[in-house]
């Protein structure tokens, strides 16, 4: 019988490659409206170059992108303010959760213990799940901040087992990533169910997990196939 679920947050719970994305093109945008010689695609491409070779949690990515071009201090400023507060402003907007996300997990905390095992740093993953209306859901909420180490190494999810005063067989984990998810929480035994509506260039082989769901709300129906077996 199982006793908690564990989700992985980004794209898994929440579109992040969306939030990502449309708060790229704000940044941009502002950008070029506060005077920098390049077009929007320009900027963006920038932007997700970037993050690209930096991370995508980069804490410094507008100033990288604003760096060698021939402006003044004064409108180098304006334009990364300027990309900050666009960015910002969009984030509160794009940041919510998958359809049926919260119906679910309504249900789901009436019978297991809900928690968090995430690469994001611990202050971007609490204001996800703030922003989200996801942060009553879940305790513990393990942080790339908690073991510094990322998924998927074992020690996040040893990490939550910890917490939890649970065993690994006792555990499911849903996440979209096959290569950081689904395979460091096969290595610490838990059960494994690979969120495919959030996997990037998802093929067969990269596949796996001992569940999959295409939606959400699926993931009902595999919790019914491991609590039968």
């Amino acid at each position: 019988m199982l006793k908690a679920i564990l989700f992985d947050l980004d794209n898994t719970l929440l579109n992040f490659s969306g939030f990502k994305r449309e708060t790229a093109l704000a940044a941009a945008k502002a950008m070029k409206q506060a005077g920098v010689p390049l077009t929007e695609k320009e900027l963006y491409d920038r932007i997700f170059k970037i993050y690209n070779e930096k991370g995508i949690e980069y804490q410094r990515t507008f100033g990288d992108v604003l760096y060698g071009l021939e402006l003044d201090q004064h409108h180098i400023e304006r334009a990364r303010q300027a990309a900050i507060i666009a960015y910002t402003k969009k984030k509160y907007e794009c940041i919510r959760p998958r359809p049926k996300v919260i119906q679910i997990l309504s249900s789901l905390k009436r019978k297991y213990k809900l928690g968090i095992v995430t690469d994001a740093p611990r202050e971007k993953a609490w204001q996800r799940l703030i922003l989200s209306g996801l942060d009553a859901f879940f305790y513990p909420v393990v942080t790339y901040n908690d073991t510094l180490e990322h998924k998927p190494s074992i020690k996040p999810f040893e990490l939550a087992l910890i917490l939890l005063k649970v065993k690994p067989g006792d555990v499911l984990f849903v996440g979209d990533n096959p290569e950081r998810d689904i395979l460091g929480a096969k290595k610490a035994g838990l059960h494994t169910c690979l969120a495919k509506y959030g996997c990037i260039d998802y093929t067969e082989e990269m596949d796996l997990a001992d569940y999959k769901i295409s939606k959400f709300e699926n993931l009902a129906k595999i919790i019914e196939e491991i609590e039968g077996g």
